[in-house]
């Protein structure tokens, strides 16, 4: 019958599955769970990162210095 609220697990279940996946090829099988718990925080900052400069972008704060730090294409289309 599914759930009372209309809502599912699936989704989130199979990008839990994904990424304990993910951590764990990343691993040597020696302290497994620190080293994925370390390949999950590494991934999240950078997703961070990525989330970070791209509203920084939107809202302005995108010139020709952060586009050379972070190979970005320029503000106005010039290299």
């Amino acid at each position: 019958m599914g759930s009372g609220d209309n809502s599912t697990t699936d989704i989130s279940e199979r990008l839990h599955i994904g990424n304990v996946e993910e951590s764990y090829r990343s691993t040597n099988d020696v302290n497994y769970i620190q080293q994925m718990l370390k390949h999950n925080d590494w991934c999240t900052g950078l997703e961070y990162m990525e989330e970070t400069v791209s509203h920084l972008a939107l809202q302005g704060w995108y010139d020709i210095d952060s586009t050379r730090a972070f190979d970005l294409p320029s503000v106005k289309g010039s290299p």
